[in-house]
């Protein structure tokens, strides 16, 4: 999977990707956690560029999904910049 053209506007990404050499074009919109730091990409459309159909599995959508949200985990990363400056 290939990804590229990205276009952000406010909370919206567009984003087109080359899957098994088929382009799609995906809409994904950032969505914040309650009670909880961060937040994720949800997907909100997509479609396959070259026929017009939503052809993919929930396996292929979830790697996308996976491939584009953040794996953070702000508590780890606060303690690492708190003893940088300690240091």
């Amino acid at each position: 999977m290939q990804l590229s053209n990205f276009i952000l506007h406010n909370d919206i990404l567009l984003i087109h990707a080359d899957i098994k050499g088929f382009d799609y074009i995906f809409t994904v919109k950032w969505a914040t956690f309650e009670n909880k730091k961060g937040g994720e990409w949800e997907l909100k459309s997509y479609i396959n560029n070259s026929n017009g159909q939503k052809d993919l599995s929930e396996e292929q959508i979830q790697e996308f999904i996976d491939l584009i949200n953040p794996n953070w985990d702000f508590e780890a990363d606060q303690a690492q910049i708190k003893k940088v400056i300690r240091d």
